[in-house]
């Protein structure tokens, strides 16, 4: 490492002053020969040197033309180059943290593992059948037939976590469904803890949908506040509610929003039966306004129609947002 000055041999001028680290090859990210300048953070120094080593024959990096260069030269193996890019676009602590572990070369330790059980096998069949006229011991179906379990297991395993994988990557799309004035908005601002969406006393107040990202326990989560599903009363807002049933549709997740102050009727039961048990929770909104015999009436209404998850909330006071968290 050197310090010192990075100058204009043009016209004398000092651009910045600057450490210089000389990496020399196989031990560098590339396993190549590397020099790496070092200025001042400010964009002003640094684009300045940028410039005069471009002036003087250097050429800008393509993206990602590092971690292919270190893909080229075997230092990482293709899982690890996707992990670098992961990394960089990682959204939340949790997708960090699996990006980290894959470049760590986790991944492909458990499909090296199962690679070389499969030559394994392969070997012992290809053995069989190339010396079946020699001196060779019969082949072992028993081995045969377990060598291809264990590798069948860790595969499945492995496919198996490529759905938390892309969670953790992308995030988990959330709708917020519901009829108009049930406290879906209200909901989106306090899972928030701030005002993102407009709220009113007016039905029908959300006619497009509203899209925020927060994490919880790890994980990025796409929150869709969407327009209250019923009859649309102009065309606006029928276009508003055909949103909001395609949001519904395309979720990971599904928050069905249910009002403990109102009458129940057909549309709550009409919204209740469109929900998938998996992949849903019936939110009881507005819980600070009822007493207990309220929730449990709505509550019986709400598991005779469908089965899962139920969580009694109060946007206003934060009663039971910590346990719709953690039932996300």
């Amino acid at each position: 490492m050197h310090y010192g000055h990075v100058v204009d041999m043009s016209d004398g001028q000092t651009v910045d002053e600057a450490m210089v680290s000389v990496m020399r090859a196989p031990r560098t990210y590339t396993r190549e020969d590397v020099v790496e300048i070092n200025c001042h953070g400010g964009p002003v120094a640094q684009r300045a040197v940028l410039r005069l080593l471009v002036r003087l024959g250097a050429r800008l990096a393509e993206p990602g033309e590092f971690t292919r260069r270190a893909f080229l030269n075997g230092r990482i193996d293709l899982t690890q180059a996707e992990s670098v890019a992961a990394i960089v676009a990682a959204r939340s602590s949790g997708a960090l943290r699996a990006s980290l572990r894959q470049l760590e070369g986790g991944l492909s330790d458990r499909l090296r593992a199962a690679r070389r059980g499969l030559v394994n096998v392969l070997a012992q069949i290809e053995a069989t059948v190339d010396f079946s006229d020699e001196d060779v011991d019969e082949l072992d179906w028993d081995a045969v037939e377990k060598g291809l379990e264990v590798a069948e297991t860790d595969l499945r395993r492995l496919l198996q976590t490529a759905f938390v994988g892309r969670v953790l990557e992308q995030g988990v799309r959330t709708a917020i469904v519901g009829k108009p004035n049930v406290g879906k908005s209200s909901l989106l601002n306090a899972l928030l803890m701030r005002e993102r969406a407009i709220v009113s006393d007016i039905p029908g107040t959300t006619r497009d949908t509203v899209e925020e990202l927060m994490e919880i326990g790890g994980i990025p989560i796409h929150l869709v506040d969407t327009a209250g599903i019923r009859e649309g009363r102009d065309h606006v807002e029928r276009l508003g509610v055909e949103r909001s049933v395609r949001a519904m549709e395309q979720a990971d997740l599904v928050l069905a929003v249910v009002d403990l102050t109102a009458a129940w009727d057909e549309d709550d039961d009409e919204l209740l039966r469109k929900l998938e048990p998996a992949r849903s929770i019936v939110v009881v909104s507005k819980a600070d306004l009822v007493g207990e015999a309220r929730r449990s009436e709505v509550a019986e209404r709400v598991t005779s129609v469908v089965s899962g998850p139920l969580c009694a909330v109060s946007s206003l006071t934060g009663e039971g947002l910590d346990e719709l968290r953690q039932t996300i």
